[in-house]
């Protein structure tokens, strides 16, 4: 008996230690079918990510609902190019993944750290339009 309130206590802690980390409801983004809208979105999305600068909580769910586009467009790119130009992209769709979990779930540190990877990524993705 001992064991199972030991359990069940451990399971309310560990789910109230996560309380902050809740997941809102999936968009569904349609895909992006050429290079020019993949190129559009890649550049307009990566501004509206740079210019959050406070990854406030408002913000990280900002950047959350952005990466739904942005993972759009990277997947376009992942999928069509070929060579270093496709190996960045799948590396790029790696980071934006980790930034959209961590921004939904209010990570600030993480998702800054995530952020800074990808912006010296997108920077030189983006050198080769």
């Amino acid at each position: 008996m001992k064991t199972l309130i030991v359990l069940l206590m451990s399971a309310v802690l560990a789910f109230s230690a996560h309380a902050d980390e809740k997941s809102i409801q999936h968009l569904k983004i349609a895909d992006v079918t050429s290079v020019e809208d993949a190129r559009k979105i890649f550049i307009e999305k990566t501004s509206e990510i740079r210019s959050k600068r406070d990854l406030d909580a408002a913000e990280l769910q900002e950047i959350h609902v952005i990466t739904y586009t942005l993972e759009k467009s990277v997947e376009f790119f992942a999928l069509n190019l070929i060579g270093d130009k496709k190996k960045l992209a799948e590396d790029i769709a790696v980071v934006v993944e980790n930034i959209h979990i961590n921004s939904e779930r209010n990570r600030k540190e993480e998702t800054r750290k995530y952020l800074n990877q990808y912006f010296v990524m997108a920077d030189t993705f983006i050198k080769g339009f």
